[in-house]
């Protein structure tokens, strides 16, 4: 478990890093879409909010993928590592979300801004060429978290369908195992204290402990070599999805880890799951 825990602390360092590396890194335009920068979509407590908008020209408004990066709820980037950007190849807009880190409010704070990014779609979303009536969510590690907690709270009648990469599900569990006496650990900090002080908090973030028949369709997509969050969170909330009901899939990646690129194979399934559930 040691050993594990120090991963854990290395993996979030270097994605850090990465993160930083890459978040002045935008690239252009591709053929036949149109991307809005830094648009605005709230201001809680005076902290400005921005989405990026990937939209492909179409004849009528694209249906939208809220992307939520992950970062341990403290790093990251909206522009940076959008494992979901492809997605305008088959005429579905990205809508890829900055929100606040836990440096600067703990949790429910981070899926308040993403309910609030899913709001200005369905006020403004047309002006951009873009139907959020038609809209699903996606999101990696931490950010895997937010867009499961996204849909069970939004309902399949706002989300559509959710794709989770390697998600957090189990926020009490993996909190508890990085717990060290006399420093708290990075989801400690999302909670604004110490996991055995903050246990309704974690329970209420934890993904598995909100599945019901209300949930739209899951696709989940985890590293069996991921030491960061156990594969096995992964499989037990694609159980508890199952044995509710809810229409869900689960793909393990045999040689990955924690924080990858979708393969061919990986994104051509995540691109007609979406256009599966966004074409209805």
């Amino acid at each position: 478990m040691l050993s594990f825990v120090a991963t854990f602390g290395r993996g979030c360092c270097l994605i850090a890093l990465l993160l930083v590396a890459g978040c002045s890194t935008y690239g252009p335009a591709r053929p036949g879409e149109k991307i809005y920068r830094d648009v605005q979509f709230a201001a809680p407590g005076g902290h400005r909010l921005y989405m990026d908008l990937y939209v492909p020209k179409t004849a009528q408004p694209a249906p939208v993928v809220l992307w939520i990066f992950g970062g341990c709820w403290r790093f990251g980037s909206k522009g940076y590592h959008v494992n979901v950007r492809d997605l305008t190849t088959a005429g579905i807009a990205v809508a890829s979300i900055q929100y606040r880190m836990s440096s600067t409010a703990v949790y429910p704070a981070q899926l308040e801004d993403c309910h609030a990014a899913t709001q200005w779609l369905r006020d403004h979303g047309a002006e951009y060429g873009i139907d959020a009536k038609r809209m699903g969510a996606s999101g990696e590690s931490s950010g895997g978290q937010l867009a499961a907690e996204l849909g069970a709270t939004e309902g399949k009648s706002r989300i559509r369908a959710v794709c989770a990469l390697y998600p957090v599900s189990d926020v009490t569990e993996l909190g508890r195992l990085y717990a060290k006496p006399g420093r708290l650990s990075l989801i400690e900090k999302l909670l604004g204290g110490p996991i055995e002080q903050k246990l309704k908090l974690a329970d209420s973030a934890s993904p598995i402990n909100h599945v019901s028949p209300a949930l739209p369709p899951f696709l989940i997509i985890h590293g069996a070599r991921d030491r960061t969050i156990p594969v096995q969170q992964s499989e037990r909330y694609f159980l508890a999805l199952a044995a509710a009901g809810v229409e869900a899939q689960f793909m393990v990646a045999p040689d990955k880890g924690h924080w990858f690129r979708l393969d061919d194979v990986q994104f051509a399934e995540v691109s007609r799951f979406f256009q599966v559930h966004l074409s209805r």
